[in-house]
């Protein structure tokens, strides 16, 4: 009598439930990463832009051009003096940020001081009313 080879239907019932309760408990661990990293990654460009925010302002200190304050929105940053090399450096950087439709573009500079120092998240309201 020839011995078959192979694995039993209890067999393999069990080694997919094993794979489905490592696959269970993997899935949260995983998706909190790629949500810290994201977090991770919007501080680090909001840290860049608030240091060109801080360049372009002492650069312009003494001058009739708009010193930007605490309550300027990012996306409305146009009186940027692009005659000034900080200036040109964060109006590239601005556009960067247009181009990956960052949601920093919705923060405020003390949003942004807020979200460097202390790790604050602004809430966007995305509901149309």
């Amino acid at each position: 009598m020839k011995k078959k080879k192979g694995f039993t239907l209890i067999e393999l019932i069990a080694a997919i439930a094993i794979i489905g309760i490592l696959a269970a408990t993997l899935i949260p661990e995983v998706t909190s990463y790629t949500v810290n990293a994201k977090n991770t990654k919007l501080r680090s460009e909001a840290r860049m832009l608030l240091n060109a925010i801080e360049l372009y302002n002492a650069s312009i200190q003494g001058t009739t051009n708009l010193i930007l304050d605490g309550n300027t929105e990012i996306s409305s940053l146009s009186t940027i003096d692009v005659n000034n090399p900080n200036g040109v450096a964060l109006k590239n950087l601005i556009d960067k940020l247009k181009e990956k439709d960052s949601e920093l573009l919705n923060y405020t500079i003390s949003d942004l001081k807020a979200l460097v120092e202390k790790g604050e998240f602004k809430v966007i309201n995305t509901s149309s009313n």
